[in-house]
């Protein structure tokens, strides 16, 4: 492991402003493979233990720290989630993504905070497969109301933009938020039905005109079954594979179709935010059976992408300076980056370990940050 040095105190001191419940030897581990983690970028246990000196008692030490029962998920989730609203501008909407990844028979539900074009992990929980049997909608629902009233409760719901897929496109979810005074924009299944003109019309029926890329529906009642006043919005968009394909969004707002196409479209930075997680820093290498283990390995990644972020958005506000130091490790280019914030920003401090200067819980984060 490196010498520490004046730099690398700088993440020891936002990490324990991250986590004031957390004991000495608690805040050094996480302090320790935090670090492991943003410079090996992997969770495979054994290959962030040759991070430090003495292999074997890295590993049982990570080992410790992932099985530690005192360690609690929801409670660090939580205290990540309250720095990170306090690290908010204080004018501007606030986008909040909610969506769902799986490894194996392990599931996380997550709330992820858009940073550009990334997003970061905000608040999450781990579930095993035979938890979600036949309860799934319904944690869900409780997730949402215990984020808004209890996680971000000291930020003016007025500001948050909820976006979420349309696996998540149910009347209930729409009634909470609803009742929690939050504007959401979220895609609806195409075998809904709705009511136009007096006829009860199933959505994927109703075809846009020629070229025609997105059109305003109204308010209308939807679905058919347990009808709901809501603002529908269609819109064409390709996707992955390049194909054209519907977009219907259903908001609790009378938004115009470009603003609802744009705002739902920015829900895909949680998908970046997730291939972050993932492939650069490793978390589909974490091999663990234990799913409060396994929720614990995300905290340590979800850290680590926010220290990277709050890096990154630093960096930014000097153009020069950041323009000069992104030219180290990016293609030259005029408009837009191959890689992303937290990539960049990942890189940049393998050369130049000065950068951690730049890390600090005091400043606000730019949250249209982006190369």
């Amino acid at each position: 492991m490196p010498n520490q040095n004046s730099m690398t105190t700088r993440l020891r001191e936002y990490i324990k402003t991250l986590l004031p419940h957390a004991h000495g030897h608690q805040l050094k581990a996480i302090f320790n493979f935090v670090l492991a983690l943003i410079d090996e970028q992997t969770c495979c246990q054994a290959q962030l233990a040759r991070f430090f000196d003495n292999h074997e008692s890295a590993s049982k030490r990570l080992s410790r720290l992932l099985h530690n029962p005192r360690l609690s998920v929801a409670e660090m989730a939580c205290s990540k989630a309250r720095l990170m609203m306090v690290q908010l501008p204080l004018v501007g909407p606030v986008r909040v993504s909610l969506d769902w990844t799986i490894e194996d028979q392990q599931y996380l539900l997550v709330a992820s905070l858009t940073l550009g074009r990334r997003a970061i992990p905000l608040w999450w929980q781990a579930y095993r497969e035979d938890q979600l049997t036949d309860r799934r909608s319904h944690i869900e629902r409780s997730f949402v109301r215990t984020l808004f009233d209890e996680v971000l409760c000291e930020v003016d719901r007025r500001r948050f933009i909820f976006t979420a897929d349309r696996g998540f496109a149910s009347v209930e979810l729409f009634d909470l938020l609803d009742e929690l005074g939050i504007s959401f924009i979220i895609r609806s299944k195409g075998s809904v039905n709705v009511l136009i003109d007096g006829t009860w019309r199933n959505l994927s029926s109703l075809h846009l005109k020629r070229n025609q890329r997105r059109r305003t529906l109204g308010k209308l009642w939807y679905c058919e079954s347990d009808r709901r006043r809501l603002h529908l919005v269609q819109s064409r968009a390709r996707d992955r594979t390049g194909k054209w394909g519907i977009w219907y969004l259903v908001s609790n707002r009378p938004l115009s179709p470009y603003t609802a196409t744009s705002e739902y479209g920015r829900r895909f930075s949680c998908e970046e935010g997730f291939r972050d997680a993932k492939s650069m820093l490793g978390f589909a290498e974490a091999r663990i059976a234990d799913i409060d283990a396994w929720a614990r390995m995300f905290t340590l990644v979800a850290m680590a992408l926010l220290v990277l972020a709050n890096i990154g958005c630093q960096l930014l506000k000097d153009q020069t300076f950041a323009m000069f130091q992104l030219r180290r490790v990016r293609s030259r280019r005029r408009h837009r980056s191959e890689l992303s914030l937290v990539r960049a920003v990942t890189e940049l401090l393998k050369k130049q370990t000065s950068l951690w200067e730049l890390l600090d819980y005091g400043h606000k984060l730019n949250l249209e940050a982006c190369l």
